[in-house]
C-alpha cells in the first residue's frame, strides 16, 4: 500500500476543514427559540443558584409552550431559510 503521504500543510487544511464542518453542523442543529415573553413566577430570595433560575425559566417557557403562547423551539437552519 504504497501512496504519497500527505503534505502537512494540506494535513492540517483537512483537518482544520473538518473541524469547520463539524462547527457548522452543530451551530445549525442547536435549538432555537420563537421570541415570546414569558414571566416566571415572582421575586425570590437572592441566593438562588443560576442553575435553578435556569430550570425555573425553561419550566415557564415549555408551560407557556403547552398554552400555546409561544411556539416550540427548533433547529436554527430552519431559521436560515424563512
Amino acid at each position: 500500500m504504497s501512496g504519497t503521504p500527505l503534505h502537512p500543510t494540506r494535513r492540517q487544511l483537512t483537518v482544520l476543514c473538518g473541524l469547520a464542518l463539524v462547527s457548522l453542523g452543530w451551530y445549525a442543529v442547536e435549538p432555537v427559540h420563537p421570541d415570546c415573553l414569558v414571566l416566571s413566577g415572582g421575586y425570590g430570595p437572592g441566593d438562588v443558584s443560576p442553575a435553578e433560575r435556569y430550570t425555573a425559566g425553561q419550566d415557564a417557557y415549555e408551560q407557556a409552550v403547552s398554552d400555546g403562547a409561544c411556539g416550540p423551539s427548533r433547529p436554527r437552519f430552519r431559521t436560515w431559510f424563512d
